[in-house]
């Protein structure tokens, strides 16, 4: 799971009004204007940026991986886009934009890459960025045994210098999301030097291996992640100014969400990305307080276990949890408290491939499930559901889920364990039962599915293998059309989620912000991520 970067369960309600359509890979790029990274317009006199101070932001759990090539959860991403730049980025609104990449070509096959990199960026520790640096990270990533980004590159067949300032990267064949991988670990960039003298201790200490806004200074497990403004960044802000404003940021985890927000409004944290939906009217309403939502890319889903020998290697008892939960209910009454939008697989409405009408089972049917269950013969349904500890909202999710099963006769029992824990036994395929697991999503939407079920994929933890979705997944990473596209993912779709499911998906998430008035410039992203290099603090 690269988890996909993950979240905890549910995280908050889905915005009704989603973000842009995640575009179709573009042949080429120009180097970013003002405002290309989606931050906000220049501020007027009166607020006008003002510098220095610190910035606390709050996460809803600790990470566990500081390494671009070996993190498999969302919260460390956090972290890492303080530190790292990519090859490219998105915008606020989820336009590919370049970045560390000026420009780039793409053969007339959609074979070649050829990206044109600047000139002017160094590694926090001195190291130069240039081509040399580009072909390291992306052998690294791509070849490297147990590298959670294998799975992401695969597509690459040899990365090659031509220049200093040019790499080319050669696909084995046409790839139309590879541009959106770049956007994210895939297409971080760490400095060599640091990876190899840190060894091992990388991935907890990647102290000066950016080249990004901020600079880690001070790493403590499960208490705080300190970083310095890089005081040589080569981006500015759109009137001209040099970034960041802020002199520090400090990440700190905090699971609880009533925590969180009580640490929000004693000033004891500035902002946070992550607020549960009973929250959101109350902090809507507070005029001490800013909250922002835009739609994501992020699902949820119920993740069984299909290895033999385990319960759900029976398919029919997975399509029967997914007939018997009432996916409205569950937006209602659970955490999300209303607001959102409810899912029947992982294509988010923000994808240029969603289908509005695809709802197969579109309210709860306990008797449907009911039957299915008494057709497999093999007497009643009952399954460990794995939960995250620490979080109240989890477990009122579900504890409403496990409700909904009773009243098909099946039986789950709740079981809480830490985050971590659970996401290790998923990746082990060790998980008894199903698993209460999200993902953060990605902005084109095969990252939103293709290693979760995809044979043999890094994130597929339900151990689900169909041919038939394999051929059409692979089909449509090579056309070269959006509309050739769409037309085999929502036939994979249809087979992944009903026909042979893998997984039980049910709802999208939210890119959300919560921030003191005193935080200016911040923005929500649709990928949840936050960006701090516009960010300052007004007095």
């Amino acid at each position: 799971m690269t988890v996909p970067s993950r979240v905890l369960a549910l995280i908050g309600p889905l915005a009704l009004l989603v973000a842009a359509c995640g575009p179709a890979a573009p042949s080429g790029g120009v180097a970013p204007t003002a405002g290309a990274t989606g931050a906000p317009a220049a501020a007027t006199a009166a607020d006008k940026p003002l510098r220095g101070g610190t910035l606390t932001f709050s996460i809803n759990a600790d990470i566990t991986d500081m390494d671009p090539m070996r993190s498999r959860l969302f919260v460390d991403r956090n972290l890492m886009y303080q530190m790292y730049d990519s090859l490219v980025r998105i915008d606020a609104k989820g336009q590919i934009i370049p970045w560390l990449a000026e420009k780039w070509t793409v053969s007339d096959d959609g074979k070649t890459y050829t990206f044109s990199l600047r000139k002017d960026v160094k590694f926090h520790d001195g190291s130069p960025f240039d081509a040399e640096a580009v072909k390291f990270n992306l052998d690294r990533a791509s070849k490297t045994e147990g590298s959670a980004r294998r799975g992401e590159l695969t597509p690459v067949d040899s990365v090659s210098v031509v220049d200093a300032s040019t790499v080319k990267v050669a696909l084995k064949s046409p790839f139309a999301p590879f541009l959106s991988l770049l956007v994210d670990r895939a297409g971080m960039m760490v400095s060599r030097k640091v990876v190899e003298a840190a060894g091992a201790d990388f991935t907890r200490k990647a102290f000066k291996a950016g080249t990004g806004p901020f600079i880690l200074t001070e790493a403590v497990k499960d208490s705080h992640y300190t970083f310095e403004k890089n005081a040589d960044w080569w981006y500015k802000a759109p009137n001209g100014d040099k970034l960041p404003y802020l002199d520090k940021v400090v990440v700190k985890p905090i699971s609880d969400g009533d925590v969180r927000l009580t640490n929000i409004r004693t000033g004891q944290v500035h902002a946070t990305n992550t607020i549960t939906g009973k929250d959101v009217p109350v902090v809507k309403a507070d005029p001490t307080l800013l909250y922002k939502e835009i739609g994501a890319y992020s699902w949820d889903s119920l993740i069984p276990n299909r290895t033999k020998g385990f319960v759900f290697e029976e398919p029919r008892y997975i399509k029967a949890v997914s007939m018997a939960i009432d996916r409205q209910e569950i937006l209602e009454k659970g955490p999300a408290q209303g607001v959102g939008v409810v899912a029947w697989g992982p294509i988010a409405p923000s994808h240029f491939a969603f289908d509005a009408g695809f709802k197969p089972f579109a309210k709860g049917d306990p008797a449907g499930a009911k039957k299915l269950v008494t057709d497999v013969g093999k007497g009643p349904l009952k399954f460990e559901l794995l939960v995250s500890s620490g979080n109240a909202a989890t477990l009122q999710l579900a504890q409403l889920i496990q409700s909904q099963l009773a009243k098909a006769d099946i039986t789950a029992d709740i079981k809480t364990m830490l985050f971590n824990d659970i996401v290790t036994l998923q990746g082990q395929k060790k998980h008894p039962g199903m698993t209460l697991i999200g993902w953060s999503g990605r902005i084109d939407p095969d990252g939103n599915f293709y290693d979760h079920v995809r044979t043999g994929g890094p994130n597929n933890d339900s151990a689900y293998s169909n041919t038939q979705v394999d051929d059409l997944l692979d089909q449509q990473r090579a056309a070269t059309t959006e509309a050739k596209r769409t037309e085999l993912l929502r036939k994979a779709q249809q087979i992944f989620v009903v026909d042979d499911p893998a997984r039980v998906w049910f709802s999208f998430g939210v890119a959300q912000l919560l921030m003191t008035r005193e935080v200016q410039g911040v923005e929500p992203y649709p990928d949840q991520l936050p960006r701090l290099h516009t960010g300052w603090l007004k007095k």
